[in-house]
């Protein structure tokens, strides 16, 4: 699905939706990114019967299309700072913390990560 510049795609298992990513221009929560050179990584979400599998994987070699095809140089997530398993994920995959953190529900925050879109 494609709404303006936002993208959501989700994974198919054995004709069953598996799990979803969702991407497009920074939100409002990061001012201060630049939108002609930084796209946003919303969210990857894998069914956790279907963790293990590659999807989260091939869900995020779909990001990465996407960030080629807009010609943008940075990727940016927010993944909450409580969310081990999603921030081992991002750094697999070549992300790194930035050191920005945003105050998030419940006395959370979220860690705000970057991923050089040429060397992925």
């Amino acid at each position: 699905m494609e709404s303006g510049d936002k993208r959501v795609l989700y994974a198919l298992h054995a004709g069953e939706v598996a799990g979803v990513v969702a991407m497009g221009p920074p939100l409002s929560s990061n001012t201060e990114a630049d939108t002609a050179t930084v796209g946003e990584l919303y969210q990857i979400h894998v069914l956790p019967t279907h963790w293990g599998q590659g999807i989260g994987s091939r869900l995020h070699a779909t990001f990465i299309q996407y960030l080629d095809e807009a010609a943008l140089l940075i990727g940016q997530v927010e993944a909450w700072d409580r969310n081990h398993r999603a921030q081992a994920f991002y750094l697999r995959h070549g992300w790194r913390p930035t050191g920005h953190r945003r105050q998030g529900p419940d006395h959370s925050s979220y860690i705000r990560m970057h991923l050089n879109a040429v060397t992925a």
